[in-house]
């Protein structure tokens, strides 16, 4: 973390900065390199210009629509970072994929969906620490919000039940998918239609805004 700290202060990007603070805190899941073999150092550099201007219901324009509604510039991480994380490719695959994670779940950045999204990934057996965080998370957002406990605890069911049964998404190039039809993804991941699965949007929290606003550690 000092390390991390210290890149930071010094204007590294906050990609770099983002996957150094994932690797310095959480342990890659067991087993799970094996399974990154196909996507080690990788994560493509982002134009948000052209993703924008991809046609409506593609992956790639939805996922602006997802950054721009939510005022997140698209992470870019250093050839630097790439390859010192090559043979630890969780820290960069993780953090990268989040927000198309977000995307293709249907869950948003609220607490009830940020709630959701990590139970995806604890679904998956690709989220950072053990399964025993979620029940920290479940109980301690619920506590930060009442009025969502419910919505908090619907999407962790959801969340579980959706990323157990797809396929491990920070094993698959995502980034190449941009251009094809969003629906045709998700068919492709084993994930279903938020509508279908029933994600539930968060509800208004400024304790959580105040979360999952985006920023590199002080």
């Amino acid at each position: 973390m000092i390390e991390t700290t210290r890149a930071y202060r010094a204007g590294v990007p906050l990609g770099d900065v983002a996957v150094m603070k994932l690797d310095a805190i959480a342990a890659p899941p067991k087993g799970i390199a094996q399974r990154l073999e196909a996507v080690r150092g990788y994560a493509p550099e982002q134009n948000l210009s052209l993703l924008r201007a991809l046609p409506a219901g593609t992956l790639g324009r939805e996922y602006a629509r997802f950054l721009d509604a939510n005022g997140i510039e698209p992470l870019v991480i250093s050839d630097a970072v790439r390859e010192r994380f090559r043979d630890n490719p969780f820290a960069l695959r993780y953090t990268v994929t989040h927000d198309l994670h977000h995307v293709l779940t249907g869950f948003d950045t609220g607490l009830a969906g940020e709630a959701g999204n990590f139970a995806f990934s604890v679904g998956q057996g690709s989220a950072p620490g053990t399964g025993k965080l979620l029940w920290w998370v479940r109980f301690a957002y619920a506590l930060l919000s009442p009025s969502q406990a419910r919505r908090i605890w619907h999407n962790i069911r959801v969340g579980l039940e959706v990323g157990k049964k797809a396929k491990l998404l920070i094993a698959e190039p995502l980034e190449s998918r941009f251009e094809e039809p969003i629906g045709r993804v998700r068919a492709d991941l084993g994930l279903p239609d938020p509508a279908v699965s029933r994600v539930l949007p968060s509800g208004h929290s400024v304790i959580g805004e105040a979360l999952y606003k985006r920023k590199a550690p002080a």
